[in-house]
């Protein structure tokens, strides 16, 4: 790949997402952006492509999926949220049981091109069926333009014995613990399903060990209210309280459920939210106030969750999550355009530790953009890009995405 030059767009330039028009983007031939600036391209060596009419963002990064359950699409729609995903017994869990790995590897092919397709150059992904689990997704992704971010899981549940769980008293055995070992191997992490897999012991030990392990750490916490009383219940704390003390994840996935005082405990701990508001949505369980973690001062990022009931599309996501909010606070100013818009860029990276590489438009980082044509009949006339981006823009309205500099969607740009 030869260096070239993007021209004449509206660039979403830095970390704050900045619009400046009639501006350019200069990528290196190692796939990075070489520079950034305003008004006419004075160089004569380089090629100059025609950007003229267009927004340029940064890629997306989607902050949590589920995408081995797309060949799943819509089963499940309407019934409870814990007859369809909570294991061993849930539909979506004997489902995947019971599928060849040929069928998964068909689907996860699909759901990985429609994520590229969507802008998306990177994914945070938990992941059953232990190591193997983690390997299949692995190798799919190997040869596409897109980077998983797995974090695999025990391949069997409970990982601790009922009675130690109900005490909350027991350690996590040592074959428990090699078997986390061999998952991040393979992958970037370790994820739980929730802190009610583990007793407080059990819990701590994972925290340590994953860290000593250089590796991601993650977890659902505050998705439902009947998992909230099992924890306190069991062990007279919630799962918030249980994973700041004992687990110290890197964040800490929906907290649909968590209280004002449980996101100030969070802030004070630096551990960042993941939220998947179309998800909790469509199952019932209600939108997360991610409004009242950012006002309690958390990074927040945004996931679209499961394949089985929304598409991996992080566009859509923050539109439906900005309207929704703005419903429920009945206050059109917050979150803002930009405030949503980072929530599926450099919010991602920061919490995965990849801003230096990935998240906004700036000399040094990958060359990972999106382009939109901004003449289509749902962007023209652009009077605000940012929130055009956040309140009506699709993948249809995408004239072209880059991978590291390549283009791997859309149609061969014009030669200036």
């Amino acid at each position: 790949m030869s260096d070239f030059v993007l021209t004449g767009a509206t660039v979403l330039a830095g970390e704050n997402l900045s619009p400046q028009e009639n501006s350019w983007v200069k990528v290196s031939e190692q796939g990075r952006i070489a520079d950034v600036g305003t008004g006419h391209w004075g160089g004569s060596d380089t090629t100059q492509l025609d950007a003229s009419g267009t927004i340029i963002c940064p890629a997306f990064l989607n902050g949590h999926t589920h995408v081995i359950d797309g060949f799943l699409k819509e089963v499940g729609f309407g019934m409870p949220y814990w007859e369809v995903f909570m294991p061993p017994e849930g539909l979506r869990h004997q489902a995947l049981a019971g599928t060849s790995s040929e069928v998964l590897r068909e689907q996860l092919d699909r759901t990985l091109d429609q994520m590229i397709a969507c802008g998306t150059s990177l994914f945070v992904d938990f992941r059953e069926g232990g190591r193997p689990g983690v390997s299949l997704l692995e190798e799919v992704a190997a040869d596409k333009p897109i980077q998983p971010f797995t974090l695999g899981r025990f391949a069997a549940y409970p990982p601790q014995p009922a009675e130690a769980l109900n005490a909350n008293d027991g350690a996590l055995s040592q074959e428990a613990l090699r078997e986390i070992s061999g998952i991040v191997e393979q992958g970037a992490g370790f994820s739980l399903i929730g802190a009610n897999d583990l007793t407080d012991e059990g819990l701590a030990q994972v925290g340590h060990h994953v860290r000593s392990l250089g590796a991601l750490l993650a977890l659902h916490v505050a998705e439902s209210p009947p998992y909230r009383e099992l924890s306190i219940e069991r062990t007279g704390q919630s799962d918030v309280h249980r994973i700041v003390d004992h687990l110290m994840p890197d964040f800490a996935v929906h907290l649909t459920f968590a209280t004002p005082d449980e996101m100030t405990r969070l802030a004070e701990a630096s551990i960042p939210a993941v939220c998947c508001p179309r998800n909790h949505a469509v199952i019932g369980l209600g939108i997360p106030r991610f409004d009242l973690m950012l006002e309690a001062g958390m990074t927040v990022a945004i996931g679209t969750d499961n394949v089985i009931l929304s598409s991996p599309d992080p566009l859509a996501e923050i539109q439906f999550a900005s309207r929704a909010i703005r419903a429920i606070r009945k206050d059109p100013s917050f979150p803002t355009a930009t405030d949503m818009l980072k929530m599926i860029t450099i919010n991602p990276a920061r919490i995965l530790h990849v801003d230096h590489e990935r998240g906004s438009i700036d000399k040094g980082k990958r060359a990972d953009l999106v382009m939109l044509d901004a003449t289509t009949h749902n962007l023209a006339p652009l009077n605000d890009p940012v929130a055009a981006l956040v309140n009506r823009a699709t993948p249809a309205d995408f004239k072209a995405v880059f991978n590291e500099g390549v283009q791997v969607c859309g149609q061969p740009l014009e030669v200036v």
